[in-house]
């Protein structure tokens, strides 16, 4: 069933545009604009949610035109990068406030707070002032103060910005069960793996202009242009020409390097990309004709806390990502000699090679 249907949406601010934007967002589903910051996200959630005009195009929300609506009119809950609470009133009263501004009875208004505050946690913390809260609780309450008045659709803007690990899973928890309950959800992040890990589809979005729509595993898997691969985490990213089709993989040449791909390109020259994730290091030399097999040496690495990078020269330059306790017992130095190994299915071509 539809939810959120955005029809050529063009909305030029401040000297940026937003150009033509199709998005069709099901009734129910938790979907992910994700893309770099300046990219546009902000702004087009401020046009979803009316604080913005659109210069031209139709925006629908469960099947009603919505794009001439007052933005208390259009049924949204919205939760922007700097929605603060009231400091001079305690968590129970910043959630009740929506409802009594709405000029809900008071023996109404309790129940639906109970509830609330029963949902997200934050019943044991009713009487406290924001002032005393952690930014995980922080945040819950003003999800509460939205999710109190039963919106349809919730607007998220960079909700876990900000937050340590440990307020953000307590803050997922809340989003999980917005899912559940069946509220259609825009969460917006420049995160990949806050995106990964929540959006059932995503978008991504540059300068303005969506770049590729899908499921969010498929977006993963199968980047659609260089831009989108590397923004993805696709380090390995490089210009290559088809040299040969056989029955299950194609040769590439990146360079003076030759590479299997089990995509099938439908163009001569494109660009291929590389996990470093899907990097295997060798510390010997290793023999397999089905897989990707370079020799190199270490030219650098990086230690990224649970994880190190690590960068190989090995006739084109290659970054791999090992656990820390791997690339400790394999006991690495720069100038290293080593082995790297890789699937074709890893290769990935990107026949939009930009």
């Amino acid at each position: 069933m539809l939810g959120l249907k955005l029809e050529d949406i063009s909305r030029t601010w401040r000297g940026f545009k937003l150009q033509n934007i199709n998005l069709t967002i099901e009734k129910g589903e938790y979907f992910i604009l994700l893309g770099p910051t300046g990219a546009g996200k902000t702004l087009l959630l401020e046009t979803i949610m009316g604080f913005q005009k659109p210069d031209h195009g139709k925006i629908h929300l469960n099947g009603e035109d919505i794009t001439e609506l007052a933005p208390e009119k259009r049924g949204i809950g919205y939760v922007s990068q700097n929605c603060l609470l009231f400091p001079h009133l305690n968590v129970r009263q910043n959630v009740e406030f929506g409802l009594k501004m709405r000029g809900v009875p008071q023996a109404e208004r309790s129940g639906a707070v109970d509830e609330v505050l029963e949902s997200t946690g934050l019943k044991p913390l009713e009487k406290r002032r924001s002032g005393t809260l952690s930014g995980g609780e922080k945040q819950k309450a003003v999800l509460a103060r939205v999710l109190v008045t039963e919106p349809s659709t919730v607007l998220l803007d960079e909700p876990l910005t900000g937050l340590d690990p440990e307020s953000a899973r307590e803050v997922k928890t809340v989003f999980k069960q917005m899912r559940r309950d069946g509220k259609t959800v825009v969460h917006v992040t420049h995160n990949q793996v806050e995106g990964f890990s929540l959006g059932d589809r995503m978008a991504i979005i540059k300068s303005g202009e969506i770049v590729q729509v899908g499921k969010t595993r498929e977006v993963f898997s199968k980047p659609q242009s260089r831009f989108v691969a590397g923004f993805l985490g696709y380090e390995n990213i490089f210009s290559a020409q088809l040299t040969e089709r056989k029955d299950r993989t194609c040769l590439v040449r990146v360079g003076n390097v030759t590479l299997q791909t089990a995509m099938k390109p439908e163009v001569d020259a494109f660009a291929v990309a590389v996990r470093p994730e899907d990097i295997y290091v060798h510390l010997s030399h290793v023999e397999n004709g089905a897989l990707n097999i370079l020799e190199a040496r270490v030219l650098d690495f990086t230690d990224q806390g649970p994880h190190v990078a690590v960068t190989f020269e090995a006739g084109l330059q290659l970054m791999a990502v090992l656990t820390k306790s791997v690339f400790l017992e394999s006991n690495l130095e720069v100038g290293q000699k080593a082995w790297l190994s890789f699937k074709p299915e890893a290769v990935r071509v990107i026949e939009k090679n930009r």
